[in-house]
Formats: structure tokens, sequence, C-alpha cells
């Protein structure tokens, strides 16, 4: 089917869906962590708080994964930063309860969500292939599973939002991540087993000042136009630079990445 005089349109609902979702802040993945004065989430597990900013103070109390913390500054100038996960962070001052003491960066969830009994912390890795996003799925005792999504560079973006089932069978949550990084958007769906967390779908989005398209869509079996027991795979892309071709495809899940199998063109 020809598809360019329905272009504005797919334009404008990839805006709305990269963009107006569910209102995602969008978070730049340069290992700093804002949210001063709230409370957060530790991201890591039997995590060390601290009386003073450094490995060799006094352990004034030892904080399971998920615990709630409040970041009250980010100590820059009594501090160095420690290496943890392939990057360097700074050390936060933080309360917990009645104790106020230090953790690093690393260690702190860079964005938390939650839904029903499910519980997501994020935080940053780099290895010699790039930047990471690491998510963790925690359960009431205080164990987790951990997947790893790719970033690109600390000029990256992400935000995360999650949804129920959507009317996926065998699965209790999804997590949801839009990740912006130069020419390309992707966003990845994250599924929830009950047992762990794994990445189901990844999809792509390239523009090159408007001659250039390529665009991935997903219909969930609850979503408007959704299909029982189905989900929708739609491709719009321009090979060319004349014309425009629809990819329709429909998966059922069984516990494994779905794949479009279409080639993305290369932008120059």
């Amino acid at each position: 089917m020809k598809l360019f005089q329905q272009v504005p349109f797919l334009i404008l609902f990839l805006v709305l869906q990269l963009n107006g979702q569910e209102n995602q802040k969008y978070i730049q993945a340069n290992g700093i962590i804002n949210n001063f004065n709230k409370p957060v989430r530790v991201f890591g597990d039997k995590v060390k708080l601290r009386s003073a900013p450094n490995t060799q103070s006094e352990v004034l109390k030892i904080l399971r994964i998920g615990e709630e913390i409040t970041l009250l500054t980010r100590d820059i100038y009594h501090s160095d930063q420690l290496t943890y996960n392939g990057l360097k962070w700074d050390w936060y001052k933080v309360k917990q309860g009645n104790k106020i003491g230090y953790i690093l960066g690393g260690l702190i969830s860079q964005e938390t969500k939650k839904i029903g009994n499910s519980m997501y912390v994020t935080s940053l890795k780099e290895e010699k292939e790039g930047l990471y996003l690491l998510v963790r799925l925690i359960n009431k005792k205080f164990k987790y599973s951990e997947i790893k999504i790719r970033l690109g560079t600390k000029w990256s973006e992400f935000s995360i939002a999650t949804f129920n089932n959507r009317g996926v069978p065998n699965i209790e949550d999804i997590v949801h991540i839009n990740i912006k990084s130069n020419f390309e958007n992707r966003e990845c769906y994250l599924f929830n087993d009950s047992n762990k967390i794994k990445k189901a779908i990844e999809l792509r989005h390239h523009e090159d000042g408007g001659s250039y398209l390529f665009h991935e869509f997903i219909t969930f079996p609850n979503d408007k136009e959704g299909e029982h027991g189905k989900i929708k795979y739609r491709c719009v892309r321009d090979e060319t630079g004349k014309s425009y071709e629809d990819v329709n495809i429909k998966f059922v899940w069984k516990g494994q990445e779905l794949k479009s199998n279409i080639e993305v063109m290369k932008i120059n």
C-alpha cells in the first residue's frame, strides 16, 4: 500500500507516541541524579550507608534494594568519584529513617516505577560496546531479576513507563522504555512473567530531514484496533526516497523476543 499521502499523519502519530505517552519524563544518561528533597529508591542490594563520602568511613546502616531514601545533596567538593559498573559516580548525601549518610550515585535508582506488586529500579552501566540502562524487577523478598538495554552514549536520553499486560496472556505487566540518541529513536518493551523480566520487543524510528523514514509500531490486544491473542506489528519505511511501503505482521508471545526481521537502512 502506498502511504506517501499519510506521512504527515504518521509523523504526528510518532511525535505523540514518543513524547506524549503518560507525559513521560526524559532523563539524560549522564549518571547525575537531581531528585533532591524527594523520595528515591536504592538500586543496589545490601548497600552501606556511610558516615562520610568514602569507602573507609563508618557504616551507619545496611540498605536493601528498593528501600526508600531521601536525596539531600550531591557531594562534588569533599569526595572523589568512584568507579562502579564502568562509570565514575559522585557520592550523594541521603536520609533514611533517622540516619543521614552517604551513598554512591550508581547505587541509587535513576528512575523508579511501581505498578501492582512490581517495582522497577534503574541505573547505568558502561561496557566496551557502549552505555546500557540496567532495569531491575524487585519482589517482596528483596530478590530481583535484571536486564540491560543499550542506550548508546552519555548524550542519550531515556524515559520509562509501566502498564498492565494490555491483553498479553501469561505476563503481569509491561515496562516501556523510550530512548533518544542522535538520529535514532528506539522503544523497548519489557515483559514481566512473574519470575523475571524479558526484553520482548524493540522498535526503531529513523528520520533524516524528513527525506528518510523508518517507523515501527505495535498494537497490543487491549489497545484500540487490537486483536485478541495477537500483537500487531506495523512498519512504514522509505528505502528509495520515492515510495513508501507498509508492512504488517501479527505475533503471538511465547516467551521469546519478538523480532520483525526487517533490515534497517543505515544513515550515512
